[in-house]
């Protein structure tokens, strides 16, 4: 069967050429910022309470202790629990970091790789979408690893699937040339009246 599944910790362990996940800075930092200024609003409602409490402080504390919590939460600090793409010379691995199960199918699966942005069921921005050989049991499987659902818009017919990424961080001129090796036809969709590119391409 061309189609295999295995864990993150199995996909880490190969030589691949790409793996898609946030720059350990840019995710480390915000961590760091995050987890400092939820410490900051928690302190500042204790102190500034004192002589008494208000509807700001209660606001400040809740808020910023939940921040808190989750900042501290050891998973939040795991860039493998994003990764959702990578890549070797002879196949495709689409991962799931929060489930960490990864489906692996062979590269020539992969029939057209489309830069345009779209707006994503759960209200993030698909950065880039492929479009993927599958029958109907192949399909299902990776639906099932990766817990989503099939949507019409993405359905192509002929046993073709577009599936959409999120930039997952990466700066979008950085990110498209990195998956751009993946078919050798790259289709260039125009980005949505009014899209401004510049936020990507930093």
């Amino acid at each position: 069967m061309t189609m295999q599944r295995l864990t993150v910790q199995q996909l880490l362990q190969q030589p691949l050429e790409y793996v898609l996940q946030p720059p350990a800075f840019r995710f480390y930092a915000t961590q760091v910022s995050v987890l400092l200024a939820s410490l900051m609003a928690v302190a500042w409602s204790l102190l500034d309470g004192q002589g008494g409490f208000e509807l700001m402080h209660y606001v400040g504390l809740v808020f910023g202790g939940v921040l808190l919590l989750v900042s501290l939460w050891p998973a939040s600090w795991s860039r493998q629990r994003l990764i959702n793409l990578a890549f070797d010379a002879e196949r495709l691995y689409l991962v799931n970091g929060n489930s960490k199960q990864v489906v692996s199918l062979p590269r020539t699966r992969v029939r057209a790789v489309n830069k345009g942005k779209l707006p994503g069921h759960d209200g993030a921005i698909i950065a880039f979408t492929l479009d993927l050989q599958l029958d109907e049991q192949e399909l299902d499987q990776v639906h099932q690893t990766l817990e989503t659902q099939a949507e019409e818009r993405f359905a192509l017919g002929e046993g073709r699937y577009r599936f959409g990424f999120v930039a997952n961080w990466q700066p979008r001129r950085k990110l498209l040339a990195a998956i751009a090796p993946l078919a050798p036809i790259v289709v260039v969709e125009e980005p949505a009246k009014g899209d401004d590119d510049d936020e990507w391409d930093d």
